[in-house]
């Protein structure tokens, strides 16, 4: 062993990407590969012989929908492609075959989109509830979905004239339905996207009046969509109650 050998990095150390302290048992932490991503699946960006790894306390409080690397080095592409290629995703009708990949967005989109708003323990309650998709739904020919090159659904959204939580129909209204976008694709303008396009067609339907049951989580992206804060609505989900907001707003712009 020479003077020089202490100058050798182990190897096999790793270090959280949010904390930077060097991660000394496994069992404490995740591994974020790159590989997962959507991006990687459709073969749109370079992959990296590369992992990297977080204590899960420092992933759970610190991500926040955008990676802690620089996006250069994550993705090996120009920049701007990302949002480019996200744009470029088209709007489908959902069918009843989407049921399990629409409930597997909604369930990663939810879990990290909640936690931003609400206690660890209320959204694990919660989680398996609201990441659930009413058939009807995917029968309506109203909801809609954006799916990747790979034919992953990274987003989803529609409208309903019947009331989410009672069923009941108010001539005039409509409601907003399940919109959520895959945290791959947050910032995009895919969700905007989505409300503009149900937006035209809810116009079409005769409707003025459009309502939003908001998490708390959610409701700055809607106020920039036009809607107003009506007041505070407690849901009831299977005996859990979730703080939300009501939301409306006009079809039409004023």
């Amino acid at each position: 062993m020479t003077d020089d050998d202490d100058d050798i990095v182990d190897a096999h150390e790793f270090h959280c990407v949010f904390c930077g302290v060097a991660i000394e048992d496994e069992s404490s932490a995740v591994m974020l590969t790159a590989t997962w991503m959507p991006h990687w699946r459709a073969d749109k960006f370079a992959p990296l012989a590369q992992d990297f790894w977080a204590h899960s306390a420092c992933l759970e409080k610190g991500w926040k929908g955008q990676w802690p690397w620089e996006e250069h080095i994550l993705y090996g592409f120009e920049a701007g492609a990302d949002k480019e290629y996200a744009q470029s995703l088209e709007i489908s009708v959902a069918r009843p075959e989407d049921r399990e990949e629409i409930e597997d967005m909604l369930e990663t989109a939810f879990a990290e989109g909640l936690r931003r708003s609400y206690g660890t323990d209320l959204v694990d309650a919660v989680l398996p509830t609201i990441s659930k998709i009413n058939p009807k739904l995917l029968t309506s020919g109203t909801f809609y979905v954006l799916a990747d090159m790979d034919g992953q659904v990274v987003a989803s959204g529609g409208w309903t004239l019947d009331d989410p939580v009672t069923g009941e129909v108010i001539d005039g209204l409509a409601h907003i339905r399940h919109f959520a976008v895959h945290p791959d694709f947050s910032g995009f303008g895919l969700g905007r996207k989505l409300f503009r396009h149900c937006r035209s067609l809810i116009a079409n339907a005769g409707v003025r009046e459009i309502r939003c049951l908001s998490g708390l989580n959610a409701e700055a992206f809607y106020a920039k969509l036009g809607f107003e804060r009506a007041g505070a609505v407690d849901i009831d989900l299977g005996g859990v109650s979730l703080p939300s907001v009501d939301m409306r707003r006009p079809v039409k712009d004023s």
